[in-house]
């Protein structure tokens, strides 16, 4: 179901599917904690994916391009990050009730499904 989900929102990525996709925001966070809200470093923020957009921390992302491995979405979005504009790479692959997360080339980390 959580798969279906996930693939579903990726799917409306692709497609273009804003409203429908919206009503399929995912939220993910690397401890159950920080599923509610947003503090003060990226490990204690959710990342939240929804319609044609990111949201992770200080960073506020629309997807720009994307394409599918197997499991792996591979995106291109264009973030706005303390006032700076710049496009980058996102990768997602959800495992279960876990989501591998590349975050603009940084090391691939691992985050749980928020309830």
């Amino acid at each position: 179901m959580i798969r279906t989900r996930f693939a579903a929102c990726m799917a409306m990525v692709l497609v273009g599917g804003v409203a429908a996709a919206a009503a399929q925001e995912m939220r993910w966070a690397f401890m159950p904690d920080a599923c509610d809200g947003e503090a003060f470093t990226r490990r204690e923020t959710p990342l939240i994916v929804a319609g044609m957009s990111i949201r992770w921390f200080n960073a506020d992302c629309a997807i720009v391009g994307s394409y599918k491995v197997a499991e792996t979405w591979y995106l291109q979005a264009r973030c706005t990050t303390e006032g700076k504009v710049a496009t980058i790479p996102i990768m997602l692959e959800q495992r279960g009730e876990r989501l591998r997360v590349g975050w603009n080339r940084e090391p691939i980390e691992e985050m749980q499904r928020c309830q």
